[in-house]
């Protein structure tokens, strides 16, 4: 990768996605709105990405990921548990899990433990307010074999 299209770190990458996803929320849904980012949780300081409010009341915490996998998981099941006991269970609060790709298990999981949380593929456009490149196939390079001129090729 070039300078001009490596993030400088994954997080970097992945607040710059969720700024510019947090931007455009009532683009992609029409019914929330941005509470805040950074949301922090004391005593802890473990940080939500992002929390919105929907027209229900429902609190919403989000992670954003790169590609999600149980680590991130782990992050929202966490976050969702502090802002359930920081609300003092007085409001629904669920989480999302929002990424471009996403572990082939993850939707499994979540359903199978019935764990509700709400899985968001990022629109692909947003990749480029994190610099990070599409995913794409590795190219395989063709190898071209070199052969020494023969004796009278070089006399030529």
């Amino acid at each position: 990768m070039t300078e001009l299209t490596a993030p400088r770190d994954e997080f970097a990458a992945e607040r710059s996605i969720r700024d510019a996803y947090a931007a455009r929320l009532a683009e992609f849904r029409p019914c929330e709105r941005v509470w805040r980012t950074e949301h922090v949780y004391y005593p802890s300081l473990l940080r939500g990405d992002l929390r919105t409010v929907d027209t229900l009341n429902r609190v919403r915490i989000w992670e954003f990921k790169i590609k999600a996998s149980f680590d991130g998981l782990g992050q929202i099941l966490t976050y969702v548990a502090l802002a359930r006991k920081e609300t003092e269970f007085s409001r629904p609060v669920l989480g999302v899990l929002a990424a471009f790709e996403f572990a082939p298990e993850l939707a499994t999981a979540i359903e199978v433990l019935n764990l509700g949380i709400e899985l968001v593929v990022l629109p692909e456009p947003l990749r480029l307010a994190g610099q990070v490149p599409a995913s794409a196939s590795p190219v395989i390079i063709p190898s071209i074999p070199h052969f020494p001129l023969s004796p009278a090729a070089q006399e030529e």
